[in-house]
């Protein structure tokens, strides 16, 4: 599939991959360049419906969060 880049650098990711890996209006994507390769993932985060949701969560969220900014201080390095 093609897709043109705006004169705003913006680009329009095609209905039918959007629907794929079921990104809609609003959701986060990471960046990442390989090479010449722009790779684009979808954030998925925990969305509790109620309190009780989050009940046994801290430990995986603590460790999620840590990796998180891990990641980020190495992408710092890498990309001044």
């Amino acid at each position: 599939m093609k897709t043109l880049v705006s004169e705003r650098g913006q680009v329009v990711i095609p209905k039918k991959i959007r629907e794929t890996i079921h990104i809609g209006k609003g959701d986060e994507l990471e960046i990442e360049v390989v090479g010449e390769t722009v790779v684009l993932k979808p954030i998925r985060r925990f969305k509790a419906k109620k309190w009780q949701d989050y009940a046994g969560i801290g430990e995986g969220i603590v460790a999620a969060h840590l990796k998180d900014k891990k990641k980020e201080k190495n992408d710092e390095d890498v990309y001044p």
